[in-house]
């Protein structure tokens, strides 16, 4: 069925921030009254991210979230099948039109599936004849993005699909979470520019839903674990009041001992008053990556915060 939209079933979300909202083919009626929200990231997924990806939109599902991906190999499959395996809903958004070929191609099957599905939906935002061609996975974001609620990267490469529809996420002013990793594995590059950049460290399935006011997941539910991987526990903390600190004491300057020499160069450059970023890479002479490493580091540690945008300083002193 084809959705314009002036018709009353075309999703009001996509038609509020889309600037030229497009006609859409779906593959049965959208139910709309759900809140949605997007899990993107890496086609070459390590397993851990795949893992993770699985899980959270398992217990996303599990508490009556749609979620919404792209339906590319790696991260966006993890988050549909996810989602599936809950008995969920998940809507693919495709980056061709519904006569086009499917792409991927291996991913054929499964979309027919999603297809087919009572409760998921196969979405194409272009003419029935399109074809995947550079630019159509790009406008597919803007779609994808303008579906949801917020945006949740779990991993992404320095050159990533990912970090465009995080962008887009921020043009829409929707919160754009970020799963960071570690700042030496390469294939998080991209997930540490988008913290970076003003997405927000998702560091916990639980810490996620106490900020989203959903009821606590089940994490030990061994369903939510993705097909061949041992699940490797994420930090979790335990049930609190939101005014209570997750650390039994804050985080300061007296912490230095623990810092590398690049945190503490950079903390030295700070204070409390706003320092634009390229004037801190300039102070520490330690190159724009090497900075922006040291202050993802501190701001993850608490003593360092970004506002305005590109703008840091230290936290105030308790």
């Amino acid at each position: 069925m084809k959705l314009i939209p002036t018709d009353p079933a075309y999703p009001r979300s996509l038609n509020a921030c889309h600037r030229d909202p497009p006609a859409i083919e779906v593959s049965g009626p959208l139910d709309t009254g759900p809140r949605c929200m997007a899990i993107i990231g890496s086609r070459k997924a390590v397993p851990g991210a795949a893992d993770f990806a699985h899980r959270l939109a398992y217990h996303l599902a599990k508490a009556g979230i749609t979620i919404v991906s792209g339906g590319a190999v790696g991260i966006d499959r993890c988050a549909h099948e996810g989602a599936r395996r809950a008995g969920g809903t998940t809507w693919v958004v495709a980056c061709v039109g519904k006569n086009g070929d499917p792409y991927p191609p291996d991913h054929a099957g499964f979309f027919d599936e999603i297809a087919r599905d009572e409760r998921s939906r196969m979405i194409w935002p272009f003419a029935d004849d399109t074809e995947k061609t550079e630019s159509t996975p790009r406008y597919r974001n803007t779609v994808l993005v303008g579906l949801s609620e917020c945006v949740i990267v779990v991993q992404a490469h320095a050159r990533s699909g990912s970090l465009n529809a995080a962008n887009w996420g921020h043009e829409y002013r929707k919160p754009v979470y970020v799963v960071p990793g570690s700042p030496w594995d390469r294939s998080f590059e991209g997930s540490i520019c988008a913290v970076v950049a003003g997405g927000q460290a998702l560091w916990s399935i639980e810490w996620f839903f106490e900020q989203l006011d959903l009821p606590a997941p089940a994490l030990d539910d061994p369903a939510a674990a993705w097909n061949g991987t041992r699940h490797t526990r994420t930090l979790e903390v335990r049930r609190r009041r939101r005014s209570e600190p997750i650390f039994e004491r804050p985080i300061s300057a007296t912490d230095e001992a623990s810092w590398s020499d690049d945190e503490r160069r950079v903390f030295s450059c700070l204070s409390v008053g706003p320092t634009q970023q390229d004037d801190i890479v300039a102070k520490t002479g330690l190159g724009l990556s090497s900075t922006l490493t040291a202050l993802l580091t501190l701001s993850l540690k608490d003593v360092v915060v970004e506002g305005p945008d590109g703008f840091f300083r230290r936290r105030n002193a308790p």
